[in-house]
């Protein structure tokens, strides 16, 4: 069924506008997304830095705690004697300017048994009965404590007991002589550890969760606990009763042992919901501003076609024969006076689809520019590819249709960078394997763009294979010889001078001669020998024409940048 002549003129605009639209709200969702998931994830690193650095100092304090016990006047000599109630008058005051309400402290003779016990209490430090226990005496770092081994006097250990795990910091006590004589012991319940680090988990070697902060902790799978090392950080997101949660393990590491593994885990619903809200108003935003284009444009289009609209039905019924229907037509004489009208009409829209479709032209093009404009080193890239073909194009005496397809083509032949990202289209050094075929992909892109305008269908070859090669080893098809058609194997020719001219990042472009002769030298290889010849012939001409482009561009430029 044909359309009706008003949506046959809104159509390509529908089309586009679409197309734009969902590309617009993709690319800038993503972005977003991908911006604030950056952030998210440096602000859960940052909380895994502070962790360990609040680690590091409630280490160092424990320690000063420890050596303030070890070395009070008085107590080897009382751990020596046994006389316990001096090393309770001694040793309350030390754990009585402790902070932390739960410390607590343990005294051991030589054997490793305990001898006294103090706890800390909010009313103030109390002793612990402890009589007979032997608790400790076959922990292995206590062991090596009370035997010296090493030189080692000050440990740290972790002891995985009911009614919770504990960190212990223990260190032999020595007589003048410098015989031990026993160790003393500074314990802190690892929960208490855990509550002055908002958000976070402790795990032991084996990913058993051991104390949390926070209501849907993450789990310590073995992928994840292999993954760590003592330089590397490994992130985890996951979904629990519709929350979402992310997370940063690390190991557990305290006095160069390791403990275990550490995670800081922090709420990422608003991430979610920022994102879908983004997502939301853009759509919102693209659809309100489509629905008013359509909605000017299909007015606009209705009241310029629908005198021919009129027309047309009056001509199918006199041509029917139902003269009835039409009563203002009576005569011969008024017959002619339409057709002649008709005639008129048909001429005026003729001039009008080449004016819309020079209008669309210009957009797509505007389109292109600014793409091209998208990295500094491709500013003017397409125009000046398009000026070097109409040169060859003279040389090789191509018809005015034809060189009005190369031009449109090579306006709009790296128009598919639009699809492709940021990160690589602007990357400064070489493209990896997979952005390379990320970067190729744009000439399907480019095509698949353009190819439902009809009045474009010359221009199209040229816009998916003018990376294509005369020895067939381009892409995205493998043309090769003559079956690559004629004006694309001159916009290859174009394409690549401009391109070996222009300064990149990564290298400044070469001068005119040398691209010159590095174009006849892949005559037969990359180009069509006969486009190479027509080039060579029109070199003066291009270089006087890019001289002029190049200088127009540079003062575009300038005051911008100024």
């Amino acid at each position: 069924m044909r359309l009706p002549i008003r949506y046959r003129i809104i159509l390509p605009f529908t089309v586009l506008l679409v197309f734009v639209g969902v590309v617009g709200t993709g690319v800038a969702s993503a972005r977003l997304a991908s911006a604030a998931s950056a952030q998210f994830d440096a602000s859960l690193l940052h909380s895994s830095l502070q962790a360990h650095q609040l680690l590091s100092q409630l280490d160092a304090n424990r320690m000063a705690d420890l050596r303030r016990a070890t070395d009070t006047v008085g107590v080897p000599e009382a751990l020596g004697s046994g006389d316990l109630g001096m090393l309770d008058r001694l040793l309350i005051p030390v754990t009585a300017n402790v902070a932390d309400a739960s410390i607590q402290l343990y005294v051991l003779d030589a054997r490793g048994n305990e001898v006294l016990g103090i706890k800390g209490t909010p009313a103030g430090p109390s002793s612990i009965d402890i009589s007979g226990a032997t608790a400790f005496a076959a922990e292995p770092t206590v062991v090596k404590v009370l035997a010296g081994v090493g030189g080692t006097d000050r440990l740290v250990f972790l002891r995985n007991q009911r009614p919770e795990p504990t960190v212990y910091w223990t260190g032999s006590v020595r007589n003048a002589g410098g015989r031990i004589v026993g160790a003393v012991l500074v314990g802190e319940p690892l929960a208490e550890i855990a509550a002055g680090i908002p958000g976070s988990i402790f795990y032991d070697l084996s990913g058993t969760r051991l104390v949390t902060t926070v209501r849907t902790p993450p789990v310590a799978s073995s992928t994840i606990r292999k993954a760590i090392t003592p330089v590397n950080t490994v992130g985890a997101d996951d979904t629990q009763s519709g929350h979402t949660y992310g997370a940063v393990f690390s190991t557990w590491t305290m006095r160069g042992s390791q403990f275990g593994f550490l995670a800081m885990q922090a709420n990422a619903d608003w991430l979610v919901s920022a994102a879908a809200q983004v997502r939301w108003i853009l759509t919102l935003v693209f659809t309100a501003a489509a629905l008013l284009t359509l909605l000017v444009g299909t007015a606009t289009a209705s009241r310029l076609t629908r005198p021919i609209e009129l027309l047309v039905r009056s001509m199918q019924a006199v041509s029917a024969g139902d003269l009835k229907q039409r009563a203002t037509i009576a005569s011969t004489d008024e017959i002619g006076y339409l057709a002649r009208t008709f005639n008129e009409m048909t001429a005026s829209l003729d001039e009008k689809t080449a004016a819309l479709e020079e209008t669309t032209f210009a957009s797509i093009e505007a389109l292109a520019r600014a793409i091209d404009a998208r990295d500094p080193s491709t500013f003017g890239h397409s125009a000046r590819v398009a000026a070097v073909s109409m040169e060859i194009a003279d040389a090789m005496q191509l018809p005015s249709a034809d060189r009005e397809a190369l031009r449109r083509g090579a306006l709009l032949h790296d128009i598919g960078k639009i699809g492709v990202e940021d990160r690589v289209l602007r990357k400064p050094g070489p493209l990896t394997a997979w952005e390379r075929d990320e970067m190729r992909e744009h000439a399907r892109i480019g095509y698949d763009m353009l190819k439902g305008l009809r009045f474009l269908q010359p221009s199209l070859p040229g816009v998916l294979h003018h990376h294509e090669r005369w020895d067939g080893n381009g892409y995205p098809t493998g043309l090769d010889g003559a079956a690559i058609p004629m004006l694309v194997r001159i916009l290859a020719v174009a394409d690549v001078f401009d391109a070996l001219t222009s300064d990149r990042p990564y290298r400044q472009g070469l001068s005119i001669e040398a691209a010159s002769v590095a174009i006849w030298n892949e005559a037969g290889r990359q180009f069509d020998p006969d486009v190479v010849t027509a080039f060579l012939a029109r070199r003066p001409a291009i270089e006087a024409s890019l001289r002029n482009m190049r200088t127009a561009e540079a003062t575009i430029v300038t005051p911008e940048a100024a």
